[in-house]
């Protein structure tokens, strides 16, 4: 758990020695599986956690159950959001996706916000990255509302085909409407368009990138 923290957390060296033995004393570690949902917003929130590995999908549902995948996390990322209750006036619905199995360890709320309170390089680093977050989240609902679904299908698609690390992506057209909160019908007739022009080729729970360059030029 050491070794996790001191890649994982920038101001692990700037840390008394008590406060890092209390992070490794106290830090959770829980398996869980694909396809389980988590949700953090109001009052209660689970505390700062870190993807040691797996991979999540962060998004926010609609009232009419409409989604919008806001990021994804990796082996080693950190979720600061899911203890955003510990900001003052900061109140967020999110839902969290495991996309694999994965394996989450968590900062107790209380802990960390008892160590961010005296050590002013952890309050700068929470800072930093709740500022940061919420500027790609900015970005990205300047790309909904700007930006027309066929640029944002091909994002998607590129941004999966990194991180599948193939050109061969085994993802359902639901999966990638969920992504972009769209409906599955424009996903199909878009794909089919993308297909029509040679940038992908469709199969059965599968799309296969055709020409990368083409396409992130949408």
């Amino acid at each position: 758990m050491r070794e996790l923290l001191e890649q994982t957390l920038p101001f692990w060296e700037e840390l008394t020695k008590s406060e890092q033995d209390a992070l490794v004393e106290r830090v959770t570690e829980s398996s869980v599986k694909k396809g389980t949902m988590l949700h953090y917003g109001g009052k209660e929130c689970a505390g700062v956690q870190i993807i040691k590995e797996g991979q999540a999908r962060v998004f926010v549902t609609s009232p009419g159950g409409g989604e919008i995948t806001l990021f994804r996390l990796l082996d080693g990322d950190v979720s600061i959001l899911s203890a955003a209750c510990m900001m003052k006036g900061l109140d967020i619905e999110l839902d969290m996706e495991l996309e694999e199995d994965s394996v989450i360890c968590t900062i107790p709320k209380c802990l960390y916000k008892e160590i961010s309170d005296q050590n002013a390089k952890v309050k700068d680093y929470t800072l930093e990255m709740i500022s940061e977050k919420f500027s790609d989240i900015m970005w990205l609902f300047n790309q909904y509302v700007f930006s027309n679904v066929a640029s944002r299908l091909a994002d998607a698609i590129l941004e999966h085909r990194a991180l599948a690390g193939s050109d061969t992506l085994a993802i359902t057209h639901d999966a990638l409407a969920r992504d972009l909160g769209t409906a599955r019908e424009v996903v199909t007739r878009l794909l089919k368009q993308f297909q029509t022009d040679g940038l992908v080729k469709l199969t059965r729970g599968h799309i296969e990138v055709l020409d990368a360059a083409k396409l992130g030029k949408v």
